[in-house]
């Protein structure tokens, strides 16, 4: 297919040491991709109609699953706060530190089961893996609604996390096999986005179900307020399972709505990633790669260092708002509301900003510089009637470091290539996501009540040194790409991305560029 129109850079040349063609003919280079396999055609030229047609598809029946999965993954988050708040902790005893370890516990089952999701995510359709654990989470969410003992909060909130170690892995997979580089910080802005919404119903529930009798702490037709909340959260991520089931496809090769042309079309649309769909077998030689490689210990501090923060904000939110600001139980439940909704803003700013800029390190510096800002109003202006006013507009204007994780996540999607090396790194980002998350709420000691500032103190810390962490990001990539750059000008040669789909790490790959 040809056109005289601008076309999408899907065209490649001959490279003769390079390639090793297939019987099919002279129609693919070197391709170890397992999924990828029968659907290579470097032949293909995909004008800007088709890519919009494409596209078009992709958005309208692969992402809005994706959002539904996430959507299922916040609830829990946002319901552990907004239970917090409903009676939960006296219902169940909780005591001290109790809270904050619940928490805890749940980023400590999420650390024990990274490793071994992300080796199934890497033999096993994806899509599969990812139903069959909301199915099993949405069970526990049900047995948490009759969970009235704080040892057994601790035991099914170690499962919840075990299960939730496959949603976030699985959706990055699904993003580099479906998305292009450039639509990679967009698309996880889109589907990260949906923890607003989440937020949204979580806090509105709430705030209709504390009026069964919430604040006398009594039962309404046998259960108590927060109960009834866990139950209909549960009901709700069973549906959603349901929906990832039926019509999340595992990989483009497999989407059954889509003819052969277009599987081919799909495949060979991400080439220019050179990232790959799929590849099975485990090299050893990558797994050492991902060992010494400094670039991932930079990806894993960033998220790490952010999480920390995150992390014991996103638990402690509805109990600032209430204890350390003098809002009441309602009015918290509705300004939890309004703050997600502002997060959502700062996500979709953030991810306007680096598309339009194409510098995400900058954007994610002027974001964090903002959170330092705010984090000193908290610390200096004391709560009154006459500042929690302008306390809540800090916390809010504060939510801009929870609005990086789009870009933290894409910026290890977007970097990191070979499949063996992938789920190496992917595992271990995801257990520095979990724990950062597991230890950010012990940053909040019950004796720094209510007002905590001494956690603040911490973050100030923490946002300093993610600053230096992704400066030396982009520092690294920046040196490695006009390394590359140099070597392609020698040789008098254009980047075709004949590579694309033979399985080579980012170091491994010369055609391969950083992104930053």
């Amino acid at each position: 297919m040809s056109t005289e129109h601008e076309k999408v850079d899907l065209t490649h040349t001959d490279h003769a040491q390079d390639l090793a063609y297939s019987e099919a003919g002279d129609k693919q280079g070197v391709v170890s991709d397992t999924l990828a396999a029968q659907y290579v055609d470097e032949s293909v030229v995909i004008s800007p109609e088709e890519n919009k047609r494409l596209k078009w598809k992709i958005y309208t029946r692969v992402l809005p699953v994706m959002c539904v999965c996430y959507i299922t993954q916040s609830l829990d988050k946002g319901a552990l706060g907004a239970t917090s708040i409903m009676g939960w902790r006296e219902t169940v005893h909780a005591v001290g530190q109790d809270y904050a370890l619940t928490s805890t516990i749940f980023y400590c089952g999420i650390i024990v089961g990274e490793p071994l999701v992300n080796q199934f995510i890497r033999r096993a359709p994806v899509a599969k893996i990812l139903a069959f654990s909301m199915f099993g989470w949405s069970a526990l969410m049900f047995g948490l609604t009759f969970a009235l003992d704080i040892k057994a909060v601790f035991a099914i909130r170690f499962l919840l996390g075990l299960l939730e170690s496959s949603f976030n892995p699985c959706l990055l997979a699904i993003t580099v096999q479906w998305f292009l580089i450039e639509e990679q910080v967009k698309i996880v802005t889109i589907w990260q986005l949906q923890f607003v919404l989440a937020g949204i119903i979580t806090n509105l529930l709430s705030y209709g179900f504390y009026h069964l009798h919430g604040a006398e702490l009594t039962r309404d037709h046998g259960l108590y307020a927060w109960q009834w909340l866990v139950l209909c959260l549960s009901f709700i991520s069973t549906i959603a399972s349901a929906i990832v089931l039926i019509w999340l496809p595992d990989s483009p090769p497999q989407a059954r709505w889509a003819t052969p042309e277009e599987k081919v079309k799909f495949v060979e649309r991400v080439r220019k990633n050179d990232q790959g769909i799929k590849q099975k077998v485990w090299k050893s030689e990558q797994a050492w790669e991902a060992a010494k490689d400094p670039l991932v210990y930079l990806l894993l501090g960033m998220m790490l260092l952010q999480t920390l923060v995150v992390g014991g904000l996103n638990t402690f939110n509805s109990l600032l708002i209430n204890k350390a600001f003098g809002f009441t139980v309602l009015n918290s439940q509705l300004l939890s509301c309004a703050l997600a909704g502002f997060q959502g803003i700062l996500y979709i700013l953030i991810g306007f900003l680096i598309t339009k800029t194409n510098q995400t390190v900058y954007c994610q510096i002027a974001y964090t510089l903002v959170n330092i800002a705010m984090t000193v109003v908290l610390i200096v202006v004391k709560p009154s009637d006459k500042t929690k006013g302008g306390l809540l507009f800090a916390f809010y204007a504060a939510q801009c470091f929870q609005s990086l994780s789009p870009s933290i996540w894409s910026m290890c999607s977007r970097n990191i290539a070979g499949q063996t090396k992938k789920s190496i790194v992917y595992a271990a980002f995801f257990i520095a996501w979990a724990t950062g998350n597991a230890v950010g709420p012990q940053f909040f000691q019950s004796a720094w009540a209510p007002r905590y500032l001494n956690s603040l103190y911490i973050h100030i810390g923490c946002y300093i040194l993610f600053i230096a962490d992704i400066l030396a990001i982009r520092m690294l990539c920046v040196s490695r790409n006009k390394k590359r750059d140099r070597a392609l000008e020698a040789t008098n040669t254009e980047n075709h991305h004949h590579l694309a789909f033979a399985d080579r790490t980012d170091l491994e790959n010369p055609e391969f560029r950083y992104s930053y």
